[in-house]
């Protein structure tokens, strides 16, 4: 069986570019300078180990497109980030890893819903998703955060994960989940309720929406915005989203 990774491209990139970047000074001038090559062959090399430490046949980049379905579900998504100066080669990056690794972008989605759908879609292959995100724990998936190995992640548990990240929203994704609520607080709330089933779960985390003042359609936004795309939710052709509901 052959093993293809699903590789995190935005982060991978992101991580690179940033790190590149050399502030000169030169009297009274500063600059920031950048070694787009030496970033393109850090990409090489990073991808490469990649496929070596995990014993990868074969591989895609993942990237987000300029549109994103979540605007159109909460419109402040990922506001908070517009005033963020961004890394000076990312763009070139991007375009570098399109040419030369596999890239991939699909309309209206995430790194983290191509990932998410590759993964969960039928195929003979084995596929790994590489990230350190914390949102590919709620995809049902085999998942590589270190680069290094590899764990199973059950159905069970990925819908689990999906209810924190309901509960407990997403700071740097400008999604707040409900107020005062993180992630230990939120497994408190319904630890011991990792078993039921997923239709029960989602009661649960209403009922908690309710008791702190939220109403359901508040809840369902949070739900819809933290759910990682899966095979099922997506029209390649139209690049339609079905969004998440139970």
């Amino acid at each position: 069986m052959n093993t293809k990774l699903l590789i995190d491209g935005d982060i991978l990139i992101y991580k690179i570019a940033t790190s590149a970047e050399v502030a000169t000074n030169w009297g009274d001038l500063w600059t920031l300078h950048c070694d787009q090559k030496k970033c393109e062959a850090e990409v090489d090399n990073a991808i490469d180990d990649l496929g070596s430490n995990l014993e990868a046949d074969d591989y895609v980049v993942c990237l987000t497109d300029k549109d994103n379905f979540r605007k159109d579900v909460l419109p402040s998504y990922k506001d908070n980030r517009k005033a963020k100066r961004k890394p000076m080669v990312l763009g070139a990056l991007r375009e570098y890893v399109m040419k030369k690794h596999n890239g991939v972008v699909w309309k209206n989605l995430e790194a983290d819903d191509v990932m998410g759908i590759m993964a969960t879609e039928p195929t003979d292959e084995k596929r790994i998703i590489v990230s350190i995100d914390k949102d590919m724990r709620t995809i049902p998936c085999k998942l590589s955060q270190d680069g290094m190995t590899v764990d199973d992640v059950s159905l069970k548990l990925a819908n689990y994960w999906h209810m924190i990240q309901t509960l407990t929203g997403d700071k740097t994704d400008n999604y707040d989940g409900i107020d005062g609520v993180g992630i230990k607080t939120a497994e408190k709330l319904i630890m011991k309720y990792t078993n039921v089933p997923h239709k029960d779960l989602w009661k649960i985390v209403k009922g908690i929406y309710k008791d702190k003042g939220y109403t359901e359609a508040e809840a369902l936004q949070q739900a819809r915005v933290a759910h990682i795309c899966r095979h099922g939710d997506y029209n390649k052709k139209t690049g339609e989203v079905k969004l998440w509901t139970l």
